[in-house]
């Protein structure tokens, strides 16, 4: 979805808040793409866990997130592979549509900085994931979605102040 069609969506908002959501326009499409960056993340770390977990035929949701534990993949190797998935994802997403940067030239230079960012924050939840999940033992899924949080705050001070600045 492109910034207009974003603009015709607000415009269905009562006065106030269609001025709320366009002063902080980028911001909405970025956390928009970021939830579906996050889906992506999130389908490929749980996925690789379920894939290569001892699952028994017929096993309910209960069973299916218990046998996770035994699963060939650890938390934090699925972390990294789901970066990786969700990082591709997220580049494209951000250049095209969230800060429109339709420039071919320095695509490298921008990918390069984008997954160096994206690859600080990967440290940052593998850190968070091997802590807390790993070590504490608190709960995958919450630690996941409070890592993601605090990832998705970093990278858009990083795409917007460091990849995808707009020259003055």
């Amino acid at each position: 979805m492109t910034k207009e069609h974003f603009r015709k969506i607000y415009r269905l908002f009562p006065g106030k808040l269609c001025e709320l959501l366009m002063s902080m326009e980028n911001a909405v499409i970025y956390v928009f793409y970021g939830v579906l960056t996050t889906l992506v993340n999130y389908i490929v770390h749980f996925g690789l866990r379920v894939i290569f977990a001892p699952i028994p035929d017929g096993a309910g949701i209960s069973e299916i997130i218990a046998a996770m534990d035994n699963s060939a993949v650890s938390p934090t190797l699925a972390a990294a592979v789901s970066w990786v998935a969700a990082v591709l994802f997220s580049f494209f997403t951000n250049k095209y549509f969230v800060f429109e940067n339709k420039q071919k030239e320095g695509t490298g230079r921008e990918l390069a900085v984008f997954a160096g960012g994206r690859l600080m924050s990967l440290l940052l939840e593998m850190v968070i994931m091997f802590i807390f999940a790993e070590k504490l033992h608190f709960n995958e899924f919450a630690v996941k979605l409070g890592a993601g949080v605090i990832v998705l705050i970093i990278n858009y001070f990083i795409s917007k102040l460091l990849v995808f600045k707009r020259e003055r």
